[in-house]
């Protein structure tokens, strides 16, 4: 009797560890840091309302092949330290079979650490200095590099120059931390190769509560045009203080400054701006897709004012869900196996969100094309077609 009874309790406990393991297999889960209350939190509360509700699309059209998709996202602040903690807690309680970062900063520290975990790492960081597999093998981005695009916005300055009688100047303006920082060298070696000069770089700290003082100096180099790295929040200040000590120069913002909040917070400061971008503005009618993700906004958050990056949200996790599904289908869910699905991609068509995507094993940057818009009327109107500035290794990872 005893035998049969420690036999019974054996099958009991394995049973209930079988069906455990069933009931997870139901659900795949995807970890997200973001921030939601911090310094770039205008930007990353848009973020995180699009891939929650990207989220709830794929699920409403049978998830992850049948299998309900849990994002869990957590608000870091764009804070390395709390992030630091987060991702352990997506890794360890949650196990994660990957997760999405926000901050520069974050994902530049915790490289050496995703690597080790063989952990990959999808985010917002579109820095060259994450690109390079040999160095970096489970970083992956969405779409175009800040360093391409701010060549991009160079070749476009450069391109419709019309004073032949000397170079176009050139300024950069950014808060001084990694993301700031990211694209300056290459884009200060790509303007000395086809004759632009840059003055001297403004730096403008997050939160930016005011940026006279750097204005003004900015004033006395008089530059044609000023490149501001930051975000809709942070720029808008910077126009506006421009506008009121009597700057004359053309801005153009990248890719994190330009969003719809830009002339809402900017006002007409904002008018005439440029800025480039690889994502469709909301709302964009050329964009087929962009009716599924108007519904979804209007249906969980009528009452939020959506912008692009409500669209690169859906993007990201349109990416992510493909990856799952095609590990997944594999029967294999391990980390290990969503890097080399996300190294699969090839040609992977983004409904129009951003153009479509490659990444191999040898190089983990996904496009080299972006738009420049301009902001007219407080709105978003685009004035080029797609500039594909190339794979030039030595702009790469620098």
């Amino acid at each position: 009797m005893k035998k049969w009874i420690m036999t019974f309790s054996v099958l009991c406990f394995v049973m209930l560890m079988v069906m455990g393991t069933a009931q997870a297999q139901k659900v795949v889960k995807w970890g997200a840091l973001i921030d939601l209350s911090g310094p770039t939190s205008d930007w990353g509360k848009q973020q995180a309302a699009g891939q929650i509700d990207a989220a709830r699309w794929i699920n409403d059209t049978g998830g992850i092949n049948g299998k309900e998709f849990k994002l869990i996202v957590m608000d870091d602040a764009y804070g390395i330290d709390k992030a630091m903690g987060y991702y352990k807690t997506l890794k360890d309680v949650e196990q994660v079979p990957g997760l999405y970062i926000q901050s520069t900063g974050t994902a530049l520290s915790l490289k050496e650490l995703v690597t080790r975990d063989k952990m990959p790492m999808f985010g917002a960081s579109f820095t060259s200095k994450l690109m390079d597999p040999s160095k970096t093998p489970y970083n992956f981005i969405v779409t175009t590099t800040y360093e391409d695009m701010s060549r991009i916005a160079l070749k476009w300055i450069k391109d419709n120059w019309k004073d032949k009688s000397r170079k176009p100047k050139v300024v950069h303006i950014y808060p001084d931390n990694p993301y700031g920082r990211a694209h300056l060298k290459p884009a200060k070696m790509y303007a000395e190769e086809i004759g632009i000069e840059t003055g001297p770089d403004q730096i403008v700290h997050w939160p930016t509560a005011d940026a006279k003082s750097q204005m003004i100096t900015m004033k006395e180099y008089n530059p044609d045009f000023a490149f501001i790295t930051s975000t809709a929040m942070n720029a808008a200040v910077i126009l506006k203080d421009a506008k009121e000590v009597g700057v004359k120069t053309q801005f153009v913002v990248n890719i994190r400054s330009l969003d719809e909040n830009l002339p809402l917070l900017a006002g007409k400061a904002a008018d005439g701006a440029y800025g480039v971008t690889t994502v469709a503005p909301y709302g964009a009618k050329e964009v087929a897709f962009m009716k599924t993700m108007m519904e979804y906004h209007v249906k969980y958050r009528k009452a939020e004012k959506p912008t692009l990056v409500y669209c690169e949200g859906w993007a990201n996790i349109l990416v992510i869900s493909e990856v799952l599904k095609g590990a997944d289908k594999k029967g294999d869910l391990s980390s290990t196996a969503v890097k080399a699905e996300f190294e699969n991609l090839k040609d992977f068509d983004l409904k129009g969100i951003v153009p479509p995507i490659t990444i191999t094993a040898k190089d983990h940057a996904p496009a080299t094309k972006a738009k420049m818009y301009q902001v007219k009327d407080g709105k978003l109107v685009p004035v080029s077609d797609w500039i594909d500035i190339g794979r030039d290794p030595k702009y790469f990872g620098i």
